[in-house]
């Protein structure tokens, strides 16, 4: 019931609705305030959805979930982390392994496009060099957003340290180039926001515990987190644009040949069609001409009706009385 397109598309949209919502007005409009205390029970609705079955295989799902929690940080301005799901992709055991080389079988598409799945294949999951690439790829892009959602906050250095630790020891184990390259650069960019962020966190007054904003350290130029998301989504698109997974040649002719078939079809049905409706349209004329020919019939209207005169019964009747009164006296 809740891994399903219908479920996911139920947050997605409470979570587009929360987020205008927050994104609209200010602080001292009531419908603002009741619209943002649904923000938490939705979180709480997404991370349990998130952590209901953490298989290999639901891998999409929750990546679709960090998505939500992204969204819903950055319009709101709120700390929500999701680190702990996206660091549990690399505890898995087939990011380690070798991808196995598996025959394609009647594959029209060359990649994994994961906005359009919410899990992986039964068979050999995660153990294709494609669904590595897709699942990888998406869990660092998701990590790079996390990083730059949070990194004027106060508290920058101490989270970074957790997702520092878990990318060295990935980057020692992982034998793929690719993603070792993925994983020093997340590294890189911890560092230098944690380098700066400690800098200018000694320079602030108040007490951590005193501080009530979360972008405390933000540049009075730099854009707010809602911004920098919105950047970072049209970014992502323009991207995926560019890169979409190449369709084969097989696929090419297949969709071509649909396509004229689709369209001799709907030309068949539109001829179809139209003989059917001359030909109705020639009974009804027919019809119509008939029924005019018999109102044009004045004749036939005044002539008057042949009715033949009924019989008159009375005499048989009294001739049948007198044959019984003969009756009775030729008995007595």
């Amino acid at each position: 019931v809740v891994y399903c397109w219908q479920y996911i598309h139920c947050l997605k949209l409470w979570t587009a609705v929360l987020a205008a919502s927050c994104a609209k007005s200010g602080d001292g409009d009531d419908e603002t305030a009741l619209m943002k205390s649904l923000i938490y029970p939705l979180v709480e609705i997404i991370f349990g959805v998130a952590k209901l079955i953490p298989t290999a295989r639901h891998l999409p799902l929750r990546l679709h979930c960090v998505r939500f929690l992204q969204q819903l940080a950055s319009s709101s301005e709120t700390f929500i982390p999701t680190t702990s799901i996206l660091l549990e992709v690399f505890d898995l055991k087939e990011i380690t392994m070798t991808p196995k080389r598996i025959q394609k079988r009647n594959s029209d598409v060359k990649g994994v496009r994961l906005p359009v799945i919410l899990k992986l294949p039964k068979e050999d999951t995660l153990r294709t060099a494609e669904q590595l690439d897709a699942c990888l790829g998406e869990a660092f892009l998701l990590l790079n957003r996390e990083v730059d959602l949070y990194k004027f906050a106060a508290g920058f250095p101490e989270f970074s340290v957790r997702i520092c630790q878990r990318l060295r020891k990935f980057a020692k184990e992982t034998k793929n180039g690719k993603f070792r390259a993925y994983a020093r650069g997340n590294i890189e960019l911890c560092e230098k926001n944690a380098k700066s962020i400690t800098l200018e966190r000694s320079k602030l007054e108040a007490a951590p515990k005193d501080i009530k904003r979360l972008e405390v350290l933000k540049p009075n130029n730099a854009p707010s987190m809602g911004e920098r998301y919105d950047m970072a989504i049209a970014k992502e698109r323009r991207l995926e644009a560019a890169s979409q997974p190449a369709l084969s040649k097989a696929a090419k002719e297949k969709a071509k040949t649909a396509k004229e078939d689709a369209q001799k079809k709907k030309e068949k049905e539109a001829a179809a069609a139209a003989v059917v409706t001359k030909k109705s349209s020639k009974k009804k004329k027919k019809k119509m001409e008939l029924n005019e020919s018999d109102l044009k019939n004045v004749d036939a209207l005044e002539e008057e009706d042949e009715i033949q005169e009924g019989i008159d019964w009375s005499g048989s009747e009294s001739e049948g009385d007198e044959e019984d009164s003969n009756d009775g006296m030729d008995d007595s």
